[in-house]
């Protein structure tokens, strides 16, 4: 029965009201009445349901309506549910060593000091390829980059000291340019150059790069007997929002954009080892340089490894950052929100003599749940495994892609190649953790997904028999035949409109457009 209260308001006045609730009250809304079903039913209210379902948000005014958007977004989402892609392409692997691919760009060096960038397209967001390179003045020895900010961070190739001694440290140049001209950027502090001092002793020294928003992470990893450092900077002027050290930093990640997080395999006061992911608070800024363990929010506890288990590395993957926007410049119809992210987080270790890794799915909003609930006072809080892991991650073994080819996560999708060195025609795989998405393909009859349900069950490596059961579906395709007999694909990686197949035997990179 309909309430003659609410529907003898203005029409106008109900359309209004409905444009300004969000996903969940529009469904809420549908089971009020027929005419407020008629009005959930419609372009606008689905089209804020689709966006929700895709992890989406809607973009800047501009010529599509919001007819034209829910279109372009449903023919979209069924394109990635079933892995067709709108166009194939075949470029050439560069003679660089360098490589980045980030907010819808992939970037590779053909020397040490020129950078070529590719803009992806897409149909259904209606991006078109661009492409350009800029030549610096610099030799390049690693490099990130934000699109949406015009921002590269180039870290410049330490020169050698010929005569170092054991106090002396050198200064690792970090340049802040413009993506699109090689330029100082035009936020960055006067210089535009951040300066690290590290022991000059330390000259192959490894870096992660990562941007979120205003801030910039490095974590520099040294290949003698000096411990990891992890610095993180405001960017746009230059001063350290917090430094730490320790021998126990393996990887990093940005959790939100109040809230780090910072992985270790390493507990020295246990038996057993134990792998941490310790959660720093960056609302509290400090530019004294501090031990890993000193000052930490809390600290998300893995279960205790075997006492046979030894861990090698340990390294958290996620993409894009929760900061991440697009340029509204841009126009597009819609993009990824902020939010749902999948953090994939891999362990590799030697148990039995032999070499194996695993990887640990787990959702931003499994760790974020835990932290909200904590007292904002509190510090260097445990939280055990059996109260976050069981139900709210997935742990399975890995499969064989090469370690090198790391963007092979997005948002929430995880994709692979089925035994990419042994099968031929190749199998795409996807994994998908939305659970949104998941619990609408349970609506719909004859899904073209495979839901995953069960428990995991890890036995051996860890003291003690690990069970997860974070659902996620599954989306596969074969790939076509290829026209070069001779190019096998080692490794895929993920971006918000592409795949990328790798062939790095043959320096080859296929991109599949959406």
């Amino acid at each position: 029965m309909e309430d003659p209260m609410l529907t003898s308001l203005p029409v106008e006045l109900i359309y209004k009201i409905f444009s300004l609730l969000d996903w969940r009250t529009i469904l809420v809304c549908r089971e009020v009445c027929r005419f407020f079903r008629s009005i959930a039913e419609g372009d606008r209210a689905q089209y804020e349901i689709e966006l929700a379902v895709s992890g989406m948000m809607d973009g800047p005014p501009s010529s599509f309506t919001t007819s034209d958007r829910l279109a372009l977004l449903k023919e979209r989402n069924a394109a990635w549910e079933s892995l067709r892609w709108v166009e194939s392409q075949d470029i050439p692997m560069m003679q660089g060593h360098v490589w980045e691919l980030y907010g819808g760009v992939f970037a590779q060096s053909s020397t040490p000091d020129v950078l070529h960038f590719r803009q992806l397209p897409s149909k259904y967001r209606k991006i078109k390829e661009k492409t350009w390179g800029v030549a610096l003045d610099i030799h390049v020895r690693d490099f990130t980059m934000d699109p949406a900010q015009d921002l590269l961070v180039l870290i410049e190739q330490p020169k050698l000291l010929p005569n170092s001694n054991a106090t002396s440290t050198r200064g690792i140049r970090i340049h802040l340019r413009s993506l699109t001209t090689g330029d100082r950027h035009r936020l960055a502090p006067q210089s535009a150059i951040l300066v690290h001092d590290l022991d000059a002793r330390n000259v192959r020294v490894t870096y992660a790069l990562q941007v979120c928003g205003n801030l910039l992470g490095i974590l520099f990893t040294h290949p003698g007997d000096a411990d990891p450092e992890l610095t993180i900077w405001d960017w746009t002027t230059g001063k350290v929002t917090l430094t730490c050290f320790s021998s126990e930093i393996a990887t990093f990640a940005f959790l939100s954009s109040r809230f780090l997080l910072v992985g270790s395999v390493f507990d020295p006061e246990a038996s057993n080892a134990q792998a941490r992911l310790y959660v720093f608070d960056m609302t509290q800024p400090s530019g004294e340089k501090f031990d890993l363990v000193a000052n930490y929010f809390c600290a998300f506890l893995w279960p205790e490894f075997d006492f046979w288990t030894s861990p090698l590395t340990f390294s958290i993957r996620s993409d894009p950052s929760p900061a991440w926007q697009p340029n509204p410049e841009a126009q597009l119809p819609f993009s990824t929100a902020p939010g749902d992210r999948l953090f994939i987080i891999t362990v590799s270790l030697v148990y039995n003599g032999r070499i194996t890794s695993y990887d640990m799915f787990v959702p931003a909003d499994t760790l974020l749940s835990h932290i909200e609930a904590l007292p904002t006072d509190v510090r260097s809080h445990d939280i055990k495994w059996d109260e976050w892991g069981p139900a709210g991650t997935r742990l399975m073994r890995s499969l064989s892609q090469p370690h090198s080819w790391v963007c092979y996560v997005f948002r929430t999708k995880f994709v692979s190649l089925a035994e990419p060195m042994h099968a031929s025609p190749q199998t795409l795989e996807i994994r998908d953790f939305n659970q949104l998405a998941m619990k609408r393909d349970a609506r719909v009859e004859g899904g073209i997904s495979d839901h995953v349900r069960d428990t995991t069950v890890i036995r051996n490596v860890f003291a003690n028999e690990i069970h997860t059961s974070l659902p996620y579906r599954v989306i596969k395709r074969t790939l076509p035949p290829r026209p070069l007999p001779e190019l096998l694909f080692a490794a895929v990686m993920c971006s918000e409109d592409s795949l990328i197949l790798v062939d790095s035997s043959h320096r080859h990179l296929r991109i599949l457009t959406f």
